[in-house]
């Protein structure tokens, strides 16, 4: 029960208070000071923009397209990575046209679809 209790308060309280990054001891170190560092930007920058230029038109669209360009790019980290490493479990069905004269369930019945096992064991 404690034990759940700092888990909630170290997770939902601290990462609530702090704007979405809390310390995650599952992760290794690179992860946990990448995160860290991205929050920092995203917290720090908008002030940084604010203290030492004047506000205007120009500066708020120089933040919307630094932040953009920045979310543009973990996008395309993320989906680079899970494309490349995502070994989930393939299953291809036969089209239609390529059953010809088959009912439509004799083809799911006699193995019609091919599996693959990938590195987490038999699908």
């Amino acid at each position: 029960m404690g034990s759940q209790t700092l888990q909630i308060l170290r997770q939902g309280v601290w990462a609530s208070v702090t704007g979405g990054w809390f310390y995650d001891p599952d992760q290794n170190t690179f992860v946990n000071a990448l995160h860290l560092y991205i929050w920092l930007f995203l917290l720090c920058f908008p002030f940084t923009l604010y203290m030492a230029l004047p506000p205007t038109m120009v500066i708020v669209g120089i933040y919307c397209g630094v932040i953009a360009a920045m979310f543009l790019l973990l996008k395309t980290v993320n989906y680079r990575l899970h494309h490349a490493l995502d070994e989930g479990e393939v299953v291809e069905h036969q089209a239609k046209e390529s059953q010809g004269g088959k009912g439509g369930t004799e083809g799911a019945s006699d193995g019609g679809g091919t599996r693959r096992q990938d590195s987490n064991g038999p699908g």
